[in-house]
């Protein structure tokens, strides 16, 4: 694997797109597989099944946000080094990581395990889904070490500059959970604990095809024994930019949970609705996540090069291009999101439903054009405690308790839920513009000081 000079040089938005679109490739496969799952169940299982998958989807999806948190910081640091040219640190900050992640993965997967059964319960789903919930929720978190250690290795690729490897990782995995699904849900009628199960065994398999990669291709550097040990130097560099963003993903994620729990007392067909509705809005989405990661990778090998004005520019060439692309998805969710409820299921009410809630989305994907590449930029300069702070602010203070205010509303439906998701991302967009400014003047007046 070599070195992306092609981010420190030459043209901004070729190199983005260049490293964006196999991003966005594995973002479609990664999606899709876990649509498929929606989708088998929602054609042969129940309602009641695609109420579990949806809702202990969004756990899982927690979770998984939370862990890429910290993949961010592995990824952020072996960028920077990277752009400096110091592969020593590079296997250094690898090895600290790979301890750290066996940690993670042993403090989050018992737990989640064991208090499966009250989980479910605070997340409000339908009498008749309790159990599909429970067990796809278990069977899931099961898997969660071949999620981390694909997350891990991906991040060190991605900090490297090399996004087609992850890509290849993903259409493993895809290929496998489809064909998992088709088995034991529409062959074996296993509802929610057969989509489950073949989630499991692709995530496996795609962990074992990035160690294999890894293993036969190289990186860019050599790890050695020695620094396959908890350093406190580079460990504390990754919990310092990944712990913020990973305390962020969850809690941020979680919130979507506390909403799921409140949109699951508006009835089972509003609750299968709201998981079509999100699966959905993952692939409208998919241009300003690779994007996002594209302008990190990017603007963190231009920190650690010592050219922080290419950064910027990363950023700004991120935003124009997610806001180009998603102008037509925008346009039909706006007017015809029946057609694309209607893809996953066949229910009237949950057709009605979805119909109701895609329509705010459509607004909130301008808004988050700006949020997730902005946040992209700011973490790769180290700037994670921000990102978390206004992420968690807008959520916390706005969203959620916006939530709860028009669900209560006489008449309330899910376009009242949802028009709390662009007003949230608003508020961040502002917070960032102005701390963008203010880190601006601060970077001119250390300039005129020099």
């Amino acid at each position: 694997m070599q070195y992306n000079e092609s981010f420190l040089k030459g043209s901004i938005p070729k190199a983005l797109i260049k490293f964006a679109i196999p991003l966005m490739i594995a973002n479609i496969l990664q999606i899709l597989y876990t649509t498929v799952d929606m989708y088998i169940v929602g054609q042969f299982a129940e309602t009641a099944d695609v109420s579990a998958v949806a809702t202990a989807g969004m756990v899982m999806t927690c979770i998984t946000f939370a862990i890429s948190g910290f993949a961010m910081g592995v990824s952020v640091l072996v960028g920077q080094y990277a752009g400096a040219k110091k592969p020593d640190e590079i296997s250094k900050v690898v090895g600290s990581g790979i301890l750290l992640y066996i940690i993670l993965a042993i403090v989050i997967t018992v737990p989640v395990v064991l208090l499966a059964r009250p989980i479910v319960g605070l997340l409000n789903a339908p009498m008749e889904a309790v159990q599909q919930t429970y067990e796809y929720l278990v069977i899931c978190a099961s898997g969660l070490v071949f999620i981390m250690g694909y997350n891990f290795v991906c991040s060190i690729m991605r900090g490297m500059g090399n996004s087609k490897a992850p890509m290849l990782f993903i259409a493993v995995s895809s290929v496998i959970n489809i064909v998992g699904d088709i088995i034991l849900v529409s062959v074996f009628h296993m509802g929610a604990a057969g989509a489950a199960l073949a989630t499991v065994a692709s995530q496996a398999v795609s962990f074992i095809v990035a160690l294999i990669y890894f293993k036969v291709k190289g990186a860019g550097f050599t790890l050695h024994r020695g620094d396959i040990r908890l350093n406190p130097t580079y460990l504390k560099q990754i919990v310092k930019i990944g712990a913020p963003i990973a305390l962020q993903e969850f809690l941020v994620n979680l919130s979507f949970v506390l909403i799921t729990g409140i949109i699951n007392g508006m009835g089972v067909g509003a609750s299968a609705a709201s998981g079509i509705v999100e699966k959905a809005f993952m692939f409208s989405c998919i241009p300003i996540m690779a994007f996002s990661s594209a302008v990190a990778s990017m603007s963190s090998h231009n920190i650690g090069a010592g050219q922080p004005e290419r950064a910027v520019k990363a950023m700004w060439t991120g935003i124009s291009i997610c806001l180009v692309v998603t102008v037509l998805f925008n346009i039909l969710t706006f007017f015809r999101g029946d057609l694309v409820i209607s893809i996953f299921s066949n229910d009237p009410d949950v057709i009605e439903n979805g119909r109701l809630y895609i329509k705010s989305y459509a607004f909130d994907q301008i808004g988050l054009s700006f949020v997730f590449i902005m946040n992209g930029y700011f973490n790769s300069c180290g700037h994670s405690v921000f990102t978390m702070a206004h992420s968690l602010i807008t959520t916390f203070a706005l969203r959620v308790p916006l939530v709860i205010l028009f669900s209560k509303m006489a008449g309330a439906t899910l376009l009242h839920i949802g028009i709390a998701a662009p007003i949230s991302s608003l508020a961040s967009i502002i917070i960032c513009v102005v701390f963008l400014i203010h880190q601006k003047k601060k970077r001119e007046a250390e300039a005129l000081q020099a």
